[in-house]
């Protein structure tokens, strides 16, 4: 049984090596932190005792490829979904509307739903119509979306801007993570095809209960473990061993060379490029062009309260900097509430101050929240992700390299790769089984 190298302990990286564990081959998987879950992770903050996600992440029900990996290593229920699609937005003063989708074919629910919300007015009802039956009727619609920003495309399909500016693009942002105005319509369309515009049970939200790390990153290990694997944590990699095109293993930082007939390399594309020779780097245009790929931040605005402001699980923010609300841990303590603000696609705000930024988040829930006002602020922690994802651009799908590379051995996954998605959890475990997809084919 041949072993095969793991870098990078994260959702792709655990997720291929459960696959490959799954398959009879021996995995050893070495993470360079202390601690499993890459950029979805959870910890104990130490003056609350709360578990924090170093950034909120949700899942839907078309995450075919996560869902059965939370199956298989049995922590599926751990994520609680919707029993059907039930989205609610808050407006200034506090107005609450929502969009709840009655359990119908597709795309019926949806259009069902917006028919009967209440956020809508009787003309952007209309234009969702007709992006619905565009959709409908082009089901490869490539060459509708080639070259297009998210905006463009959307405006091409009749979405009005308060439409777009209240309900596209809070949507577009939060599964994206980039402006609409940089963020490529093809991944979008992608994203709406199967989360939106597919069956009644794919467009259902979950929510992880508890921790993101409790979810996965423990039962992952036990499985690879009870495979005969081996995950190790704190073990930094400074570069892999390549000789006459081929990947024969890692070098540590410690000057350890760990030999492997097979490496996965399921690191962010920026740490990577590091581990390369700089000369292979820039002469094979399949590593060259990853360089291109840039960066998208994400900022992560976590308050506790005295008392609660919301009886809210999660809520879109219209006309607001911030963008969606999740209520975190009600009743962990008598009369208190834990609340995380989420800012993607936050380049123009990823330079400010925390103070600055927590001035924001409480106009905005002053705003929308009139118990705000009267709730004392206990503590706040805020967390700034500048390489949150790789950037969804027009431009990224021509950057984005496939799991087998130009070099024996050597496999990539990340939800960087060439997923046709952007960067989200489904992605990376559909990069994770793609690479140990790759891997069992090479033999």
């Amino acid at each position: 049984m041949s072993e095969v190298l793991i870098i990078g302990g994260g959702f792709s990286g655990l997720a291929a090596g459960v696959a490959l564990a799954r398959a009879g081959r021996r995995v050893r998987l070495l993470e360079q932190k202390p601690h499993l879950g890459g950029r979805a992770r959870s910890f104990v903050e130490p003056l609350t005792g709360s578990v924090v996600d170093n950034g909120q992440h949700i899942l839907m029900g078309a995450y075919h490829a996560t869902l059965r990996f939370l199956e298989e290593i049995g922590t599926l229920d751990r994520i609680h979904f919707q029993p059907g699609l039930t989205v609610r937005f808050l407006e200034d003063g506090g107005r609450l509307s929502s969009l709840k989708c009655p359990r119908l074919p597709s795309p019926w629910h949806l259009l069902a739903g917006v028919l009967r919300s209440d956020g809508f007015a009787w003309r952007e009802k209309l234009e969702i119509f007709r992006l619905g039956r565009a959709l409908d009727s082009n089901k490869s619609s490539a060459n509708s979306t080639r070259g297009l920003t998210v905006e463009e495309w959307l405006t091409r399909l009749g979405q009005s801007e308060p439409l777009r500016r209240n309900f596209w693009d809070l949507f577009s942002i939060a599964a994206m993570n980039e402006d609409p105005r940089r963020a490529a319509a093809g991944v979008f369309e992608r994203v709406l095809r199967l989360a939106l515009f597919s069956s009644p049970a794919d467009s259902r939200i979950g929510i992880p209960q508890g921790g993101l790390s409790e979810c996965y990153t423990g039962a992952a290990v036990d499985y690879i473990q009870a495979h005969g694997g081996t995950v190790e944590t704190g073990r930094n990699v400074s570069g892999f061993i390549i000789a006459d095109g081929a990947c024969r293993g890692v070098r540590l930082a410690n000057g350890e060379s760990i030999e492997a007939p097979a490496v996965v390399s399921a690191v962010p594309w920026f740490e990577f490029a590091r581990l390369l020779p700089a000369d292979l780097l820039r002469s094979e245009p399949f590593f060259a062009k990853i360089l291109g790929l840039q960066p998208a931040p994400i900022i992560s605005i976590n308050l506790w309260f005295d008392r609660p402001i919301t009886d809210l699980d999660f809520v879109g923010l219209r006309g607001t900097t911030v963008q969606w609300l999740f209520n975190r841990n009600r009743g962990e303590g008598p009369g208190k509430d834990y609340v995380s603000l989420v800012l993607s696609g936050a380049h123009a705000h990823i330079g400010r101050s925390k103070d600055e930024l927590l001035s924001i988040a409480m106009r905005d829930l002053g705003q929308l929240l009139p118990a705000t006002r009267e709730a004392k602020l206990l503590h706040s922690l805020i967390i700034k992700e500048r390489f949150a994802t790789f950037s969804p651009s027009v431009e990224s799908d021509a950057l984005r390299p496939t799991a087998s590379t130009p070099i024996r051995g050597l496999v990539l996954a990340g939800d960087w790769t060439a997923t046709g998605l952007p960067a989200t959890i489904e992605g990376a475990v559909q990069s994770g089984y793609a690479a140990a997809e790759t891997v069992l084919e090479a033999g």
